[in-house]
């Protein structure tokens, strides 16, 4: 493991550690807190109201949680509730499970119930708007009441954990709730939006497999929570049966295809392929029936044996993905090690629920059992989510190495092709001042001593013809060889240039420069053709008595700067030509910007080209 995946692991246990030392039930952390409420719980089997009131304290008497797994008999609960204070308060019998389905409430050994209520009726039906089962008692300072209920949760889990709270402690746990489930749902919504924007910025399939999984898990909870018959669907009496089996086997499918898709199985591990297909196959078909079979029509038992089924099956899944991301942990796939400590931050959560709901001996908190399965999906999607953002950076990091690598290549290719073309400009030059230029030169003495011999005005015209021949042939020659450009640089080829100016012509040419840094070769050979370029320009259009050029340099960027105090151009000579496209060329070549200004006063030139 690597030392920051490692630090990552570490850091993801203490936190566990620390979640899981907060919710426990400690000694320390006992005073002050509600006693658990004294019940008496008995299978229901043909008793009436009446036999019920009559049961005596044998039957089985618990504090506390009672938790007897999947069964296919109701149950019947009596408890007392009192009022031990001083004053006057209105008490919760609060259930702690918000998922039973009919519960019939009787108060004071009367046998017609005082209220019914429970997940087959809609959520209006309720004493008190609660995602939990909560029923409120107006209770004077000592003041008692008898409490039986008939709990029907038949061929499902059942179980409850009653707790009696006053007005002001159940507005504490209120509101620590909403405070969990906000944080909760926040991060859950925050993690999906991210996980979608890696999806379409890494085209993954596993990014949006891994967002679907994340919003199942969250409907899961949200439904676990009992916020969801609450909130979003509180009249489908159907459908919040259906719900959180659905969602699991969802969240299931899109765990799996999210894990075979981002470590694809190697052709020598075939058979993980094949287990994970099976499984994916088995919870659709699972999550096809949950959603097509009407509830009203099957049995507690067909119900119990689907959910045996699927805690089996969830067993199953759980070992296989365990067992595969270690595998591929092993074989130091990269980002396995991110995805085996989130997978097994939300797993020990899950069992760890599981064990004390089955045995009670961890006695974990209320906050803890309610919200442990988000906990452990936090620090899951946490850790795998940070998995994407690795994947993503380490991803931007290559295509930006690989584009730098082709932008490279891609100079270097045009770097020689321009390397190439300089070189046939230069033995172009070459030739035409040794061949063409050494003839018109012999042409030219030629003609002058048959002119002198002969007095002959037409041979005089025709020297003059040939006079202008070499010059122009001498131009043609000096423009396509930069003279001595690569012996002597850049800064001293135009130096030279400008000197040759000042000689030459009547306009007076100044020349700056101040360079800090080295220039490759094919940006000099550039930068020197886009000046004389712009010298030509001036000279030939501009009627300018004075050009300045200014070459400047740092570690970012050249800078070349052309000025003159000629007549300008129009927008129109500036679309025509005027020599700028070729130099609009060279620029965008050099990845450069170009800026004109022209006025009737001057026209200058500003090139800034990258290094």
């Amino acid at each position: 493991m690597t030392p920051f995946l490692t630090q990552i692991t570490h850091i993801s246990f203490l936190f566990f550690g620390l979640m899981l030392l907060s919710s426990c039930d400690l000694p320390s952390q006992k005073e002050g807190k509600q006693t658990p409420l004294p019940f008496i719980i008995l299978a229901e089997d043909g008793q009436s109201v009446t036999d019920a009131w009559k049961s005596i304290e044998g039957d089985t008497i618990t504090t506390g949680r009672f938790n007897p797994g999947i069964k296919l008999n109701r149950w019947w609960v009596k408890t007392q509730v009192k009022n031990n204070s001083k004053f006057e308060d209105e008490f919760f019998l609060v259930l702690n499970n918000p998922h039973i389905n009919m519960i019939e409430v009787y108060i004071n050994g009367n046998n017609h119930p005082a209220l019914i209520t429970g997940d087959r009726f809609a959520f209006d039906s309720r004493q008190y708007p609660s995602r939990d089962f909560v029923f409120p008692f107006e209770l004077k300072s000592g003041e008692s009441k008898e409490v039986l209920m008939i709990l029907d949760k038949r061929g499902e889990t059942f179980h409850i954990d009653p707790e009696l709270l006053n007005e002001g402690e159940y507005d504490d746990r209120r509101r620590n709730e909403h405070l969990i489930m906000g944080v909760v749902s926040g991060w859950m919504a925050l993690i999906i939006v991210i996980t979608l924007f890696f999806w379409s910025e890494l085209r993954h399939r596993s990014a949006f497999y891994y967002a679907i999984f994340v919003l199942s898990v969250f409907l899961w909870i949200f439904s676990h929570w009992g916020m969801g018959f609450q909130y979003l669907w509180p009249e489908s009496v159907t459908w919040v049966g259906k719900s959180r089996p659905v969602f699991n086997l969802a969240s299931n499918v899109a765990l799996m295809l999210t894990i075979i898709n981002f470590f694809p199985p190697t052709s020598s591990r075939k058979h993980w392929k094949i287990l994970f297909r099976g499984l994916i196959w088995i919870n659709g078909l699972l999550l096809i029936a949950f959603l097509i079979i009407p509830e009203s029509n099957v049995k507690p038992e067909i119900i119990a044996f689907f959910l045996k089924t699927v805690l089996v099956l969830s067993a199953i899944q759980i070992l296989s993905i365990l067992s595969y991301l270690i595998v591929q942990y092993l074989a130091k796939t990269k980002f396995a090690g991110y995805y085996l400590a989130g997978i097994s931050f939300l797993y020990s959560f899950s069992i760890l629920i599981y064990l004390d709901q089955v045995s009670g001996s961890l006695q974990l908190s209320h906050y803890l059992l309610n919200f442990g399965s988000a906990f452990g999906t936090m620090g899951e999607t946490g850790l795998i989510t940070f998995a994407y953002m690795r994947q993503a950076s380490l991803e931007k990091k290559e295509k930006e190495k690989l584009a730098l690598e082709i932008l490279k290549k891609e100079k270097d290719y045009a770097d020689q092709i321009i390397l190439a073309q300089e070189e046939e400009r230069n033995r172009l030059g070459r030739d035409l001042h040794d061949s063409i230029g050494g003839m018109l030169g012999t042409l030219h003495m030629r003609l002058q001593g048959l002119r002198l011999k002969t007095q002959d005005p037409e041979l005089q015209a025709i020297q003059v013809l040939v006079h202008q021949g070499i010059q122009e042939t001498r131009t043609l020659s000096h423009n396509l060889t930069p003279p001595h450009l690569d012996e002597l640089g850049l800064v001293k080829a135009l130096a030279n240039e400008v000197e040759l100016l000042n000689q030459e012509v009547s306009v007076k040419v100044l020349f700056y420069h101040k360079l800090e840094t080295e220039i490759p070769k094919a940006t000099e050979v550039m930068v020197y053709r886009i000046v004389i370029e712009l010298i030509s320009n001036s000279l030939k259009h501009a009627e300018a008595s004075e050009i300045a050029i200014q070459l400047i340099s740092d570690p970012e960027k050249l800078e070349l700067i052309v000025e003159d105090d000629g007549k300008g151009f129009s927008d129109e000579q500036k679309i025509r030509g005027l020599g700028l496209n070729n130099i609009n060329s060279r620029v965008n070549y050099l990845k450069g910007e170009l800026t004109i200004d022209s006025n009737s006063n001057g026209t200058t030139t500003l090139i800034t080209i990258p290094n």
